[in-house]
């Protein structure tokens, strides 16, 4: 793969959003596979589980911490955002309809006709603007946004969410 390729995936990458906060833990050895996580105040109403994660160097010194989750919200739940989480996140709605709203301009990608050889162009949504993403619909976050994601369907709505966060390996140097 050519370099401007890479540089093109990672930074498309980068810009999608921490829609699922805790998706990237690091990785580390672990003597069972944990039980899913749940949110909404204990309830069973959003879940969210990580399939996988792992770090690696990218774009040198830095270092790429990659996660793939799979967020699951019952009738009515709902789950907001961490506006510190520092990871990109790329959401595929797999089934049901999710509903978000984010103080950033988006890019959604709608799910083409079947038979469509090309993707249709992705649909950009204005900030402040609520959005729906069906099934086989995408949507990139960037980092660090506040918003929220809800499911106001009947049945519950999932999605795969892929995570990237870049931590550097050198410390930062004040601006003066």
């Amino acid at each position: 793969m050519r370099w401007g390729s890479r540089v093109a995936l990672i930074i498309m990458v980068a810009c999608a959003g921490g829609v699922v906060r805790d998706l990237s833990p690091s990785a580390s050895a672990q003597d069972a596979t944990p039980a899913a996580r749940q949110r909404a105040g204990g309830s069973d109403t959003v879940v969210a589980r990580t399939l996988a994660s792992g770090s690696m160097e990218v774009l040198a010194p830095g270092t790429g911490q990659l996660g793939l989750g799979r967020l699951a919200l019952a009738p009515g739940a709902s789950l907001s955002f961490d506006p510190t989480d520092p990871s990109a996140a790329l959401v595929y709605t797999v089934a049901g309809a999710l509903t978000f709203r984010v103080e950033v301009p988006m890019t959604v990608s709608r799910r083409g006709d079947p038979g469509t050889p090309v993707p249709t162009e992705p649909e950009a949504i204005a900030a402040d603007t609520e959005f729906t993403l069906h099934d086989g619909d995408s949507a990139l976050f960037p980092p660090a946004i506040a918003g929220d994601v809800r499911n106001d369907g009947d049945g519950e709505a999932t999605a795969l969410v892929a995570t990237l966060a870049i931590r550097s390996a050198t410390a930062s140097t004040p601006t003066p």
